[in-house]
């Protein structure tokens, strides 16, 4: 307790309150000074309306390209569904600034597709894929992670029984999915909603790689005014795109809470496909279907391929003709060039220990106990989750720049430290969110039997409580790694020449063309990928086995 409660304080709420002191005081008086900049300031002007548009934006085009997707493997009869499956679950592996550098790679002023496209019609814009039409390409393709994860488990719980009801009435394919399949999967699309909402809402990579200065967000203008030394200006900005943050959740939530969602029987029909019966209107699915695997395809495809390109290849072709593992080489083998590989390996493990035993330890206390402290306790652990990383990053900057009793009067700024201790901030809610609810399912019964045969409280839970939510801790654990060693919008605002993670690594590979660069770059989000994909399957093995024993 005492050391949760530290980690609370010093990294959670003492943070918070360095930064609304920063952003409102001034010599240890109040001040509006920089509130009056920032109003006069036609840039900051510009990135707010820029962030909430393209939030909003990005929110309906994720949502129709998600639940299309949803449809042609779920719900509709389509050719080919499981290799399409394949594409659409890209970005679970593909993500962050891994998948914006493939992106740019692929469809950017010298990537391979466009290069094609210059070829095939000269008087095509090599420029095409940039600024505003790029970053919501981007956030359209690489955020429907979400639509795949959950609105998928969602429309298998719809009672196909309604569907025949809808069908016999009279209703269309396409009808019936409308009027029957999405209402009732109404909740989960809120609740995706503003998981999208709020990822589009704090994105720094696509804006940072493919906005470059034709379109810049809020998180940049962060980023920029943290690059020079203006961190009230930067404080000040955190807590407007945090409040906005806050103020999007609560209205999405509220909307929840005010519509009427349709149920299902106690005894459902297992779902079952449909087959569309108009040729035309089955072309026209089919043919959309296979464009966005293209789409989602074709940056992993490039990235995969041209990693093993020589430099020549790279600047060149459209598809590789020079193969070589000299790129490789140069990463694994070059102390330098693997270092910003082991450090986001070794700090994102740091993180996902630390918290682990952190949020397992809070779960339980807050799953035991109901009472005003285990509500002040989950409000606390949630606060990560409405705030961007910028605001976590800018935080830990003010508040310990100098020596702090807080922390044994040591210096964070600067330190090794400080970015596993952000992404122990970044992630938190997200375990915690997790952890919980698999403790919501666990039945007491067992625990009771325990303490009636003398078996004390630790005991209890080393026996009987962790082998049951061993399983979830591991994909939770996995889920969260992979997250953390792609993390950008932390890492560039807190990073030192000792401990460069690799998302700006790669950030840096792609803001000058070079090949070498380039192959460079490539070779990391093909680790990337690698690594996340195995750690998935892996902790998705691993979890299962022991939930079958723990069940048993």
């Amino acid at each position: 307790l005492i050391v949760l409660g530290w980690a609370i304080v010093a990294f959670l709420y003492f943070p918070l309150v360095s930064v609304l002191g920063e952003a409102f005081t001034k010599d240890g008086a109040v001040t509006t000074e920089t509130i009056s900049r920032l109003a006069n300031a036609k840039n900051v002007r510009i990135a707010v309306v820029n962030t909430l548009w393209m939030a909003v934006a990005t929110l309906i085009t994720v949502n129709i390209v998600g639940i299309f997707q949803v449809a042609v493997l779920e719900f509709f009869v389509v050719r080919g569904s499981s290799i399409l499956k394949i594409g659409y679950a890209t970005p679970l592996v593909f993500m962050s600034v891994t998948a914006i550098a493939g992106y740019n790679f692929a469809y950017g002023q010298n990537g391979a597709v466009t290069k094609l496209l210059v070829t095939v019609f000269p008087d095509f814009d090599p420029r095409w894929f940039r600024g505003w039409l790029a970053v919501l390409i981007a956030h359209t393709f690489l955020m429907t992670q979400f639509h795949f994860l959950f609105l998928r488990a969602a429309i298998r719980r719809v009672d196909f029984s309604t569907i025949e009801a809808a069908q016999s009435l009279g209703a269309k394919p396409f009808t019936a999915f409308r009027r029957v399949v999405v209402p009732v999967m109404m909740p989960t699309i809120f609740a995706v909603s503003i998981l999208v909402l709020l990822a589009a809402l704090i994105s720094l990579a696509a804006p940072m790689i493919l906005g470059g200065r034709e379109f810049r967000m809020l998180n940049q203008m962060i980023v920029t005014l943290h690059s020079i030394r203006r961190t009230d200006m930067a404080a000040l900005l955190v807590l407007i795109l945090g409040v906005v943050s806050l103020a999007f959740f609560l209205a999405m939530r509220w909307i929840e809470r005010r519509g009427k969602y349709i149920g299902g029987t106690k005894t459902p029909v297992p779902m079952q496909r449909i087959r569309i019966k108009k040729p035309v209107t089955n072309t026209l699915v089919h043919a959309a279907a296979y464009l966005l695997f293209v789409i989602y395809s074709i940056p992993v495809l490039l990235t995969l391929a041209f990693s093993f390109a020589t430099g020549k290849s790279i600047a060149l072709d459209v598809i590789p003709t020079e193969l070589t593992l000299a790129n490789y080489k140069a990463v694994l083998f070059n102390p330098n060039n693997f270092a910003p590989l082991l450090n986001s390996i070794q700090m994102s493990a740091l993180a996902v220990v630390f918290v682990l035993l952190l949020a397992t330890f809070a779960c339980h206390i807050m799953h035991k106990y109901k009472n005003i402290w285990t509500e002040i306790l989950e409000f606390s652990l949630f606060i990560p989750f409405v705030v961007p990383a910028s605001f976590v990053a800018i935080g830990l900057i003010i508040a310990y720049d100098q020596p702090e009793p807080l922390i044994l009067n040591n210096v964070l700024l600067g330190s090794y430290s400080i970015l596993p201790i952000a992404y122990g901030v970044v992630i938190i809610p997200l375990m915690v969110r997790l952890i919980s609810a698999a403790m919501v399912g666990l039945d007491g019964a067992l625990d009771d039997a325990a303490r009636s045969l003398g078996a004390g409280p630790i005991y209890r839970f080393r026996r009987i409580t962790l082998p049951i939510l061993i399983p979830t801790l591991i994909l939770v654990s996995a889920n969260a790694f992979n997250e953390l060693i792609n993390e950008y919008t932390a890492s560039v605002m807190l990073y030192n020449a000792n401990n460069t993670p690799l998302g700006v690594a790669i950030a840096q590979g792609t803001q000058v063309y070079d090949p070498d660069r380039s192959a460079k770059t490539l070779v990391y989000a093909t680790i990337v990928m690698s690594i996340s994909f195995t750690i998935i399957m892996l902790a998705d093995r691993i979890g299962l086995g022991r939930a079958r024993r723990a069940t048993n």
